[in-house]
């Protein structure tokens, strides 16, 4: 692999992941390491490893650093990155880059909280239901029962 092969792959697997100006701090921040090195660019590039895992690394670390804004800034670069073509600069990009593009992500713990409220959700109505069960059969139906049974007998009478 090349430093323009290794810079590029390392390009495109940050793009729409991370914002152009954290691509273009980490691509540049690469190459001068490879270029400024005492060792041939072919070890070098072989020490670092594969740039996929790289970028990986930084996408991980851009989203533990912005926490909760994490999914924001990821939906800012998927905008830039769609409506940008792979080999155009990233910074001529205007606000209607990526129009009409939505990306939703659900965390695992959002659909934990999902399906706990379902549950909770599912034994109130059952517990409601069992509830109002217990009264139609303790109070309603007893009534019911003794409604006609005087209704009977006061046929009987006339």
């Amino acid at each position: 692999m090349t430093k323009n092969e290794f810079l590029s792959t390392l390009r495109e697997s940050l793009a729409g992941n991370v914002p152009s100006d954290v691509i273009n701090e980490n691509i540049s921040y690469y190459k001068d390491y490879i270029e400024n090195n005492d060792e041939a660019e072919s070890q070098v590039l072989e020490e670092l490893g594969d740039p996929r895992l790289i970028a990986r690394t930084i996408i991980d670390s851009f989203i533990a650093e912005k926490g909760p804004m994490a999914d924001f800034y990821t939906k800012q670069a998927r905008e830039e990155y769609s409506g940008s073509s792979r080999d155009a600069s990233y910074d001529d990009y205007g606000e209607d880059a990526g129009e009409g593009y939505h990306h939703f992500s659900v965390k695992w713990y959002d659909k934990l909280l999902g399906i706990i409220i379902i549950i909770v959700v599912a034994l109130l109505v059952l517990t409601l239901g069992a509830v109002a069960i217990g009264i139609f059969f303790r109070i309603i139906l007893p009534l019911i029962v003794i409604y006609f049974i005087v209704k009977f007998i006061m046929e009987r009478l006339t």
